[in-house]
């Protein structure tokens, strides 16, 4: 099983990012895009899910959109933040850290 894992972090406070809708969505090779995947952040600003993924998908790109203009209420200067990469190991960990502000983000892959 792959599993794919975020964290999100506040920089504004130094707080955990909870209850940021996320959404994954899978980009076939012909282009088709649909939701993979739709959840929140935890209390801890986490996401962990474990899928099993087949060859088809191991080919696919994905992309995580992180609403974070709903969580900070006060400035929605960036409404989203977007994410394209790919899960070519159906067996792999895939670890996305992101934080973020109301005026900006930082991420970085981590395996």
């Amino acid at each position: 099983m792959a599993t794919l894992s975020s964290h999100l972090l506040n920089s504004v406070n130094g707080t955990h990012a909870n209850n940021v809708d996320v959404i994954i969505y899978q980009i076939k090779s012909n282009g088709e895009k649909k939701v993979f995947y739709e959840t929140k952040t935890d209390s801890g600003g986490r996401l962990l899910k474990e899928f099993k993924l087949d060859d088809e998908d191991c080919k696919s790109d994905y992309e995580m959109v992180c609403k974070t203009g709903d969580y900070f209420s006060e400035k929605k200067i960036i409404s989203e933040v977007v994410i394209k990469f790919k899960m070519t190991d159906p067996n792999k960990k895939y670890h996305i850290p992101i934080i973020i502000s109301p005026n900006g983000y930082s991420i970085w892959w981590s395996d």
